[in-house]
């Protein structure tokens, strides 16, 4: 069995710190912390995509359903984890082979981890935002948001993430 457990742990203390935590923090209007795609971000390599969608979408219906956002979730969570696996392997910098797949997140350097995680929130934020606006007339609003917001998103996904895979590598 392949670390389900561990993994499990991680989507319950990130949806719960997503939905108690930052969906209620109202610190200004520029500031909107997700920290939720790091659970797509970590899921194991070697999952097949129908699995990582369908783990995304579950997470974006509870998010969507919990905050009343009606698809918007959802709709920025699908294309994050088609485009994954692209990230992860560019961000490795090398040819990804079947046989190191499962030990390919643990293998990564802590810039590496970061870089992963940046490229992934960030993209999540822009899909996100965009959506939220519906507009390109708002742009430097937009923009202003995907940076104010993602800066502190990808502090605290490298956070999570970091911890996460000490614990997954140390074997606990």
């Amino acid at each position: 069995m392949y670390r389900y457990r561990s993994y499990l742990w991680l989507f319950a203390v990130v949806m719960a710190m997503q939905i108690l935590l930052l969906d209620n923090l109202s610190v200004s209007m520029w500031l909107r912390p997700m920290i939720f795609p790091v659970v797509i971000l970590l899921l194991p390599i070697e999952w097949r995509t129908v699995w990582v969608l369908l783990a995304a979408a579950v997470t974006g219906w509870i998010l969507d359903g919990v905050t009343g956002c009606q698809g918007l979730y959802t709709a920025s969570l699908l294309p994050l984890s088609m485009v994954r696996e692209a990230i992860i392997r560019l961000t490795a910098n090398r040819g990804v082979e079947q046989s190191d797949q499962s030990e390919l997140l643990v293998s990564l350097s802590r810039k590496q981890l970061l870089v992963y995680i940046s490229v992934g929130i960030v993209l999540h934020h822009a899909m996100f935002f965009f959506l939220e606006s519906m507009s390109v007339t708002l742009l430097w609003y937009t923009a202003a948001k995907i940076a104010v917001s993602g800066t502190l998103s990808i502090l605290l996904s490298w956070l999570a993430a970091s911890y996460f895979m000490s614990k997954i590598s140390s074997g606990q």
